[in-house]
Formats: C-alpha cells, structure tokens, sequence
C-alpha cells in the first residue's frame, strides 16, 4: 500500500508541476533548420526566427491564428516537413493536435488540420523510417481506454494516417527516443517499453507484438530518455538514475532487475529526476528538481561531483565550448526554472558564469553561432555571446516585438 500511496503521490505532484490541468507554454527548446530557428511559442504555435536579422519570420507560423495551447517539445525535421504536437485543456477536458508541415512556407501537409486527439500531447516525438512516434495520455473520448498510447503515423503528405498504436499502462509524459528501429517510451506507472517500430508486415495483425521487453522502474518515470551505443539512460520521481543495457535485455524481454553482470546499474542521486541526462566523453550529467547537478561515471555510476544552482531544472542542460583567457574550456548551460541559464564546470561542477534572463527557463537552450538561446517562460526568445554571457538581443515570439 506505501508503495502504490507514494506513486499516486508522485504523478499529482508531477501534475502539479507543469500546471497540467493549463497547459504552460515556453517549454519547447529550438531548433536549426536551414539557418533559421523553429520553436513553438508560449502560445502554441509553431514559428520561426532569423539569426541573421534577430527578426521573427511573420508570414511563417502554424496555426495562423490562435495557437494550439502549448507545444512542450521540441519540432523535428524530416525532409522538406517539420512535424510537431500541442494540446490544451479546459479542466479535464483536453485537445491535441499532432501537425506536419511544409518548411518552406509552414503550411499543413496534412489538410486544414493534422491529426486531432482528445489528450494530453506532452513528450519529444520522434521519427523512425517514415513513420513519426507520439506517446500521449489516456483519451477522452475513449471511457474505458488505456491511460496512455504509442502512436504511430505516416509521414507522408495527404490525410493524417495512424499506422497503428499500442496501448501503455500510464500517461506517456517522457516522449520518445529512438535508436535504429527501435523506440523507447516511458510511463508515469514506472515502465520502459522497448519497442520495434520498423515497417514490417509481422505485426500487422497485432501491433503488441512490437513491444521487444519492459523494464519497470521504482516510480514514475516523466522525463525524457538517452540513447547511446544500446544503453540508455533516464531518471525516475523516485530519485533513481538508470543504465540499461538494451542488447541484452532483447533476449529476455521479462527481466525488470537491474542486471549489474551487463553494465546496467541504479543510483540514488537524493532528488527527483525530470530532465535528459547528458553524456559526454565516460560521464553522465544527471540534473534534478532540487537544483542539482550530478556527474556519474558511465560504467559504475559512481558520482565524481555534485553542484546546485538556484531553482528546480525541469530540462536538459548543454554541453558548450567558452573562452576563458587565452584557452577554451567545456562547460554546461543549466536552465533555471527560476530565472536565467547557469554556467558550470564539466570538470568539477564549479560555476564560471551566468546567462542573466532574468525570467524562468524551462527548456534546453540552444548554441547556434556565437550566441547561446533561451527560451524564456514569459514568450520571449534571448540571445547571448557564449564567452563573455552578455545579452545581444531579445525578441517577443508571439508579435515579433523587440524586448532589448
């Protein structure tokens, strides 16, 4: 009974903690594509920015008029279309919707509208082949439906297509990551589906079928996962951080044991765990909602430093060159959900600056250039110079307003 008490404890606080009931926008990190910046808006639309000019792009945004509510992750590019998801809610009452668009003019591929669900549209979709991933919540329309699904659509322009889904045992807040064929999701009832998402006639039938093993984890699991080289990497609300070994899980789809003899390992990291884990060069970079920062050996897990910054981080920092001197250093830019992006040491954890924005971030900033982004909560896209952390422009993402 603890055990089940805590869980449900863990999903409403975690609701609690992204305002879900109103959805909250200024989540979605941008990205590049053809030397402009997409980002989905505070308001739920879909817009993209010039580098060059420091200008939004007005005539370029999805939907033209009133936004989807808020768009959480990030778009993704395949081809000629960028593909994306957002919903909004009125109480329990939600609206999702997932859309593709044409690039060169932000136009739908897929008629007036993409694809409509009664959801919650939360997590990083993901693109294997030409088929696009979206996990969401339980649908409203559906009264004795799953509390969660993995959706598989065609990419292709025309009428939104569902190839097929599968049904999960909880809300799909963690998006989806892929490696090959392979798609990874995550429930907030605590489980890691492996899943084979390749065009193949086999699971025609019964799309189940697709699912390669589950691992359940010691509570929810909402934030995102990291694949790297069949390993991957997540946090839990349960202050746990995970290393599975997914080449050896595929021979034994029903072991839910963390197996140390294969790599895999689980550390207490004392904190809650919502943003990616970062890994570079034998390190993970695990952050919590506490504020704090944790860098674990690869192969043990075993923790070579710890930090803290000033308010909860909710997502992924990154990992960037600065100048210091006359030499270059590596370092992390940490999101603050309290205000501003803070610089820490790869090497020891020690703070070496900070992107003053004065307002929360909630999302990964991006280096593009010389100058770091960040999406702050309040709408407005800032840019600074990455070595000296001083601010060069600020513009409004929903009129294009200069807030310099």
């Amino acid at each position: 009974m603890s055990v089940l008490l805590a869980i449900i404890f863990a999903v409403f606080a975690s609701a609690a903690c992204i305002n879900d009931l109103t959805p909250q926008g200024g989540w979605s990190a941008p990205i590049v594509e053809d030397e402009m910046l997409i980002v989905g808006n505070r308001d739920g639309n879909l817009v993209r920015f010039d580098p060059s000019t420091g200008n939004l792009d007005l005539s370029w945004r999805y939907p033209r008029e009133d936004g989807l509510g808020a768009i959480y992750g990030s778009p993704v590019v395949v081809g000629e279309n960028v593909y994306g998801a957002g919903y909004t809610c009125r109480g329990d009452n939600c609206e999702g919707e997932i859309f593709g668009l044409s690039l060169a003019d932000g136009s739908s591929i897929w008629g007036l509208r993409g694809l409509e669900l009664k959801t919650k549209l939360i997590g990083q979709i993901a693109v294997v082949g030409n088929t696009l991933l979206v996990g969401t919540s339980a649908l409203g329309e559906e009264k004795d439906g799953a509390d969660g699904y993995l959706y598989a659509l065609d990419t292709a322009p025309g009428s939104p297509r569902v190839k097929w889904r599968i049904a999960l045992d909880g809300n799909a807040w963690s998006g989806v990551a892929v490696e090959g064929s392979t798609a990874y999701v995550a429930t907030m009832a605590g489980t890691v589906y492996a899943i084979d998402a390749a065009d193949d006639e086999r699971f025609d039938s019964d799309p189940t079928s697709r699912i390669l093993w589950q691992f359940k984890a010691d509570s929810a699991v909402a934030g995102p996962i990291q694949v790297k080289d069949g390993t991957i990497f997540f946090g839990d609300l349960g202050k746990s951080v995970y290393k599975l070994n997914t080449l050896s899980r595929a021979a034994s789809s029903s072991a839910s044991e963390v197996n140390t003899g294969s790599g895999e390992w689980q550390i207490d990291v004392g904190t809650w765990v919502w943003a990616k884990p970062l890994i570079e060069n034998g390190v993970v970079f695990v952050s919590g909602l506490d504020g704090s920062i944790h860098a674990l050996d690869e192969a043990t897990g075993a923790e070579k430093w710890s930090t803290l910054i000033e308010g909860q981080i909710v997502s992924a920092p990154i990992l960037f060159d600065r100048k210091r001197g006359d030499t270059r250093e590596r370092a992390l830019a940490v999101p603050s959900s309290e205000e501003n992006v803070w610089v820490v040491s790869v090497i020891d954890g020690q703070p070496l600056g900070v992107f003053l924005t004065g307002e929360p971030v909630k999302s990964t900033p991006l280096i593009y250039g010389d100058n770091l982004y960040a999406h702050a909560l309040n709408g407005d896209l800032k840019w600074f110079t990455v070595d000296d952390t001083n601010q060069r422009g600020c513009v409004d993402l929903k009129g294009g307003d200069r807030c310099d």
